[in-house]
């Protein structure tokens, strides 16, 4: 484990969706960037009183945390890229999880922070966050995973807020990340686990002047973190911009230095045509649709025996600039037409598949079966009336990540995340396949809980069920022109 983890407050799916941030630093370079801290001493303080944890200081609202200098929004990804004490090309790519977990009776936000050296996967590390009533940003653990050559090799150093992980005989306890008002002076302890987690961090300065490497300014609050674990490696200084979070680190010695290179958040994708060369060739493993391919589905529900038939047309449709591959998607109950719907998709040059929008048609019958009227409730298009695009599918999917896969602000905005892969699913006919498995859910309508899809490589979606696995909808047929 390294000595000091990369918690960080905004983050990626790695989808297009950049936004270059630079609203954050203005144009006076005649700063340095390091303000003078010969009052701060040269080694880190070592009486340092560990926070009083208690889940009565928490309320329901624990994960939304909101803290000026660690905000934590759902969908939100940063990049922070520079060179390690090695000399190599470090990238932190820290994403905040649409999902939350509890840990130690407190619902707190899941941050996904992957660390790559030289563009290769080094470390990847769950963390979890909860913000108490008083505004402080509370630690509640980690899951860390090393890699060796793209092959999972250590989880040193996690650790879990009223768990002892490590069997070691003591339970963790919670620590302080982010103080609802930071002062010089203030120190603090990040993790408390003994002998496996112990950072712990000082409050510097307030105002510090960090300089970007193309010479622009921040003002900034500045933290020195270290770890009492290795007294030999090097401290580091982290800077937080008021508003919007983590935008820099770098050893106290100033030999390694990463900083913010760009911002996104899923509410507003900067999504570019140009990234879209082939838009309608969508070939990926998990969600290939080929033009001529066929799937019917099927599911008993109290109202009756429901079949959808999803037919993938030559069609195509351009949509807020990029040319989109229509797939057709028809709902019948008891062989009566319900609903008929053109959703629109695109494929990115990194194998993203973006979700445009949809024309629909809601069918509504009398106690005769007689067509009373139709409606187009759910339809949108991204660029229309404040409709943004979403992802349906990452181009790399991988567990923890978690997207929009449309936003349009109060009415329409459901989101999935990777929960699992490998996972078997034996269908009603037999059919068994090795799948991805996501969870999807629609926070504008709680009463219907989250839905599980299972995508089998090079078939596509073969199950769709309810949380409990009650309602099952299965693949039962798919044709091929």
């Amino acid at each position: 484990m390294r000595q000091v983890k990369h918690h960080r407050n905004q983050i990626l799916l790695v989808c297009g969706m950049c936004l270059v941030l630079t609203s954050c630093s203005s144009s006076d370079s005649s700063k340095n960037t390091v303000p003078d801290n010969s009052d701060v001493g040269d080694d880190p303080p070592t009486d340092i009183a560990e926070p009083e944890f208690s889940v009565v200081n928490f309320n329901d609202d624990s994960f939304n945390v909101d803290n000026p200098y660690f905000p934590l929004p759902p969908g939100t990804t940063s990049r922070l890229e520079g060179q390690n004490e090695e000399g190599d090309v470090e990238t932190v790519v820290t994403t905040v999880s649409h999902e939350t977990r509890t840990v130690n009776g407190v619902e707190s936000a899941i941050v996904v922070d992957r660390e790559y050296e030289n563009g290769e996967l080094v470390e990847e590390t769950f963390d979890w966050y909860a913000q108490d009533i008083a505004g402080n940003v509370w630690y509640m653990g980690e899951s860390s995973t090393e890699y060796e050559d793209g092959e999972a090799a250590s989880m040193e150093g996690s650790w879990e807020a009223g768990a002892d992980v490590d069997n070691t005989g003591v339970i963790a306890s919670a620590g302080i990340i982010m103080k609802e008002n930071p002062t010089v002076g203030d120190t603090y302890r990040h993790e408390i686990y003994p002998g496996i987690a112990e950072d712990g961090a000082e409050v510097t300065a307030l105002d510090a002047q960090f300089t970007y490497a193309d010479g622009s300014t921040v003002t900034a609050l500045q933290v020195r973190e270290f770890n009492p674990l290795e007294p030999e490696s090097d401290d580091e200084y982290k800077y937080y911009k008021s508003g919007f979070g983590l935008i820099a680190e770098e050893n106290v010695d100033g030999s390694a230095r990463i900083e913010l290179i760009e911002s996104y958040d899923q509410r507003e994708p900067d999504i570019d045509p140009a990234n879209f060369s082939q838009p309608t060739l969508i070939n990926h493993q998990y969600l290939p649709l080929v033009p001529g391919d066929t799937y019917t589905y099927q599911v008993e529900t109290d109202e009756g025996v429901e079949r959808i038939v999803v037919e993938v047309l030559d069609d195509t449709r351009l949509v807020a600039g990029i040319n989109a591959r229509v797939v057709r998607d028809r709902v019948y109950l008891d062989d009566v037409l319900i609903e008929d719907t053109f959703d629109w998709f695109a494929q990115d040059d990194e194998g993203n598949i973006w979700y445009l929008g949809e024309e629909v048609d809601n069918y509504e019958y009398d106690d005769n079966g007689e067509l009373v009227g139709i409606d187009n409730e759910g339809a949108w298009e991204a660029g229309v009336d404040d409709a943004q695009p979403g992802i349906v599918m990452p181009a790399m999917p991988r567990v923890g990540d978690s997207y929009r896969q449309e936003y349009l602000p109060g009415e329409a905005e459901d989101i999935g995340a990777i929960v699992g892969f490998d996972v078997t699913v034996e269908l009603r006919d037999g059919a068994t396949y090795q799948t991805l498995k996501t969870r999807d859910w629609n926070p504008l309508d709680t009463e219907s809980g989250v839905e599980f899809k299972y995508y089998a490589a090079d078939v596509g979606l073969v199950r769709e069920e309810d949380e409990e696995g009650e309602e099952q909808v299965d693949l039962v047929m798919r044709t091929q022109r």
